[in-house]
């Protein structure tokens, strides 16, 4: 199965800037980008994964200004000078004080007001720490492979960090910055975790849109869990109906030339049951496999039964010539309703069962060489 990744959820948050309107002023965000002098600055909310201007100033000479923007739900945020951006977390009241340096305004000097904020800049630094460091080992690693101190220390490295990643969501499962770390992590291995703040998030910021999205992923991924542990306990339901010792039960079913054939008429022998059906194109291409098999083993004592999954008698006649398939074949014409795949829980063709000579199942499942190997253990080589 193909895993989702949070990764994208932050390059939804940097789209380029659209119009929008204000709202009544409650709180303040406080601005000072040295070389931003007498340049618009923004305050940015999401729509869809859209910014849109809540409210906007003319920095001074100095690049000073002062925002005024009204009570908004804990989410991403965006502040916007020229072509730069900073991206915030803010709570509904929290204010915002930014100092940076022109062209460096991702990484400001002092970001104060905001303890989401605070904690994704925070997050941000180690990470940078991180790769920084990650970046120099591989470096190493490159000029000297053989180096297996590097490698230690690289591998290392990379397992701290992840910790770290997972000790800080669960620090802070209840804020959007969880979201930008786990886009670091694996669901499939840390699936509890990704519930954790989904159920967090559910609580402190249900109609944002990120959220939405986040949520939409970890609801879609334990859906196909489910289904696939139903399909796992259906697999070992149906396994169960024919355990390896078991008898075969009886098969009885119409030949193509319209009579009756049962697989306890060739008690005594080794018996192979191929479920398969002339529409099933693995089946059609396995036939020269089973055709070459049987042509060794046949004098030793070896048979097929062929049980069909056809509806088409003639489609079935037809296929049996083509292959040129000189065993016994029956068939009830019920399609997957086959009352022998039915009883023998064949969910999937061509599948294959081996009886011994005294009706008992020795193997499931068995193709090509791994069936030819078991034969001559069985029969002889």
């Amino acid at each position: 199965m193909n895993m989702p990744s949070i990764r994208s959820f932050l390059p939804m948050i940097i789209l380029a800037a659209a119009c929008g309107g204000q709202g009544t002023a409650t709180r303040t965000i406080s601005l000072s980008v040295e070389g931003a002098g007498d340049q618009m600055a923004y305050f940015d909310r999401f729509e869809n994964g859209r910014p849109y201007h809540v409210d906007s100033v003319k920095l001074n000479g100095d690049g000073k200004g002062t925002m005024k923007v009204p009570y908004l739900p804990l989410d991403f945020y965006r502040i916007a000078v020229g072509n730069e951006q900073l991206i915030v977390v803010l709570d509904s009241a929290e204010g915002l004080a930014v100092e940076a340096q022109g062209g460096l305004l991702q990484t400001p000097m002092r970001l104060e007001g905001s303890v989401h904020t605070d904690a994704m800049r925070r997050f941000q630094e180690e990470a940078m720490g991180y790769e920084q460091k990650v970046s120099g080992l591989r470096s190493a690693l490159s000029a000297d492979p053989s180096n297996q101190a590097n490698l230690d220390e690289l591998n290392a490295t990379n397992l701290a960090f992840y910790e770290r990643c997972r000790q800080f969501v669960r620090e802070n499962s209840g804020s959007p910055v969880a979201i930008s770390v786990l886009g670091r992590m694996d669901m499939t291995r840390e699936f509890d975790l990704f519930k954790q703040v989904r159920d967090g998030l559910r609580r402190t910021m249900p109609n944002s849109g990120f959220y939405a999205s986040f949520r939409e992923q970890v609801d879609r991924y334990e859906q196909e869990l489910v289904m696939i542990r139903a399909q796992e306990e259906e697999m070992k339901r149906l396994s169960n109906l024919l355990p390896i010792g078991s008898e075969a039960p009886e098969i009885r079913q119409s030949t193509p030339d319209g009579g009756s054939f049962a697989l306890s008429q060739l008690r005594g022998k080794v018996v192979l049951i191929d479920f398969w059906a002339s529409w099933c194109r693995p089946c059609r291409i396995e036939n020269p496999n089973v055709k070459r098999v049987y042509e060794r083993f046949r004098s030793k004592g070896f048979e097929i039964l062929g049980v069909s999954l056809d509806r088409d008698h003639t489609a079935w006649v037809e296929a049996i010539k083509a292959d040129g398939l000189p065993w016994k074949h029956v068939s009830d014409l019920g399609f997957w309703n086959n009352a022998a795949a039915q009883e023998y829980g064949v969910s999937s063709i061509p599948f294959t069962v081996l009886v011994d000579r005294e009706g008992k199942v020795l193997e499931k499942g068995l193709r090509g060489d791994q069936l030819e190997a078991r034969l001559a253990e069985v029969l002889g080589r």
